[in-house]
């Protein structure tokens, strides 16, 4: 059993921070607005109350990684639906405060400022890229987040580029929600066959396909082999129940690349818990010297984390 750290690279950051703050830009009231009741009918968050159930303070969250022997993490900032620029802003300083205070053991990807009416949101391209310049400086940015179903847009759409771009200059990959959602919004915007024209037109962003793709896993395994800075993330899922395709990649490769190479651990804490998912991974039946790379070493490099 792999007794090495561990980095997760994906906690789910809408339930991290002060549970009393019910304006930030990344939290939405699913328990009192019908609409958004049918939306998540199939994925709630909510207790019986109609109260959001589990949020972790700061403190808390360093603490269950400690108990899990999980050394470092990535505070994945997500915006569900339309929001003011000021909000997510805002929203994205505050996780960069959070790293500040976490002495290297938190790191963060910003959100982009979502779209207004998806594919006919063309007011300001540009208005991402001052955003990310403005943000390049704070303690701990690692990356930008991007959610394609609920955003009404593919990551291919001309939309994203110029936010594409300046991740290139600034040396930010990009994480990008594939697979079907589990709130009913639509599959197909998260299917990963997007993020092939995205890793052509630009072939040193980093890509991170994070909740693994499923139920077209086999289409992220090749484009992981296909492209150099391309990466899967394992977040929303447990060991356990990882598709045949992701299991055989780790296990093994496809045409020549080594997939425990191009495959990060993440426990999507703290909608998983995080000690649980973290054990059951150090039980896989993977070799050292490539299970090593999978829940530490990718993640070490891709995000300059110290050992």
């Amino acid at each position: 059993m792999y007794d090495g750290p561990i980095i997760d690279t994906f906690l789910h950051g809408p339930w991290i921070g002060d549970s009393a703050d019910t304006t930030r830009a990344d939290r939405v009231d699913w328990g009192h607005d019908r609409r958004l009741q049918r939306v998540m009918q199939t994925f709630s968050h909510v207790g019986d109350d109609g109260a959001n159930a589990q949020f972790r303070s700061v403190d808390a969250v360093l603490k269950d990684m400690q108990a899990a022997g999980v050394s470092n993490a990535v505070l994945a900032v997500k915006v569900y639906y339309p929001a003011k620029a000021d909000a997510v802003i805002a929203l994205n300083r505050s996780f960069g405060e959070i790293a500040a205070t976490s002495r290297g053991k938190l790191k963060w990807i910003a959100t982009l400022i979502p779209p207004e009416l998806g594919a006919g949101s063309y007011w300001d391209l540009m208005e991402n890229c001052r955003m990310l310049d403005a943000l390049a400086d704070l303690p701990g940015l690692c990356g930008v987040h991007i959610t394609p179903s609920p955003w009404g847009l593919a990551p291919d759409d001309r939309w994203y580029y110029p936010a594409y771009a300046k991740c290139v200059e600034l040396g930010l990959p990009i994480y990008s929600y594939v697979g079907a959602p589990g709130p009913l919004w639509p599959m197909e915007l998260n299917n990963p066959t997007h993020l092939d024209d995205v890793a052509l037109a630009f072939p040193d962003l980093g890509i991170i396909a994070h909740h693994i793709g499923d139920p077209w896993t086999d289409i992220s395994v090749r484009l992981a082999a296909r492209h150099e800075n391309f990466y899967i993330c394992t977040s929303a899922w447990a060991p356990k129940s990882y598709p045949d395709a992701l299991a055989d990649f780790l296990s093994g490769g496809w045409h020549g690349v080594r997939g425990c190479d191009k495959v990060l651990f993440a426990s999507d804490y703290p909608l998983m818990d995080i000690a649980r998912c973290a054990a059951s991974a150090r039980r896989m039946p993977i070799e050292e010297d490539r299970i090593r790379p999978f829940l530490y070493g990718n993640a070490a490099r891709l995000f300059g984390f110290a050992p």
